[in-house]
């Protein structure tokens, strides 16, 4: 896939000041040029509203206000959401993988785009020469290696491979080798506290 062909789609939920929730999401092509760019105004949820959702008000705010209004308000069609907060991860799509992404501080493991598998769910991926490889989290396992195939039977042909399915994290790594795939998620941050600011919201 050309890079100007791919699209990566972030999405960045924030709480500026106690019980006050915004979210931003950008979608970008492999270049990490931005495509679109949407936003919701800052939702802070009523006393009643609190009590009555008590603990999964957090929960519900983040994934179906705030998640569910951004992705009706993209236009792009992509293939993944790449977040950073771990209560998104189990969100269920038919047209796109959500990937949690995060910094760690381990050495590097290769050149840019290797990959190591840390858990059946986790993996590390080498985004840039200099930086320690990203931390990925997916709902579901991944397998790095291709299925093994059939053993051929005496006189017969090895069976026809089945066409493999493209890994969720393919976009991903095709946008690795012209840019910085987490950077973008450092935009939408900065993105959302302007927004925050201009609506005389300061963090506390």
């Amino acid at each position: 896939m050309k890079p100007e062909e791919i699209r990566l789609t972030y999405l960045l939920i924030a709480t500026p000041v106690p019980n006050v929730y915004i979210g931003g999401a950008m979608v970008t092509d492999g270049y990490g040029l931005p495509k679109e760019f949407r936003y919701t105004e800052p939702i802070q949820p009523t006393k009643i509203q609190q009590i009555l959702y008590g603990q999964v008000l957090n929960s519900y705010i983040k994934r179906e206000v705030i998640l569910e209004t951004l992705l009706k308000s993209v236009e792009s069609k992509f293939k993944c959401l790449l977040v950073e907060d771990e209560s998104l991860l189990s969100y269920k799509s038919k047209t796109f993988s959500v990937i949690r992404m995060s910094e760690t501080k381990s050495s590097a493991i290769g050149e840019v785009g290797v990959m190591q598998e840390i858990a059946p769910t986790e993996i590390l991926l080498q985004v840039t020469r200099e930086t320690p490889p990203l931390r990925l989290q997916f709902a579901d396992p991944v397998a790095l290696e291709a299925p093994k195939t059939s053993p051929s039977l005496p006189g017969q042909d090895a069976l026809p491979k089945e066409p493999k399915p493209a890994p969720v994290y393919e976009p991903l790594i095709e946008a690795s080798r012209y840019m910085d795939v987490y950077e973008p998620l450092r935009r939408v941050q900065k993105a959302v506290e302007v927004i925050c600011q201009e609506a005389g919201i300061a963090r506390v």
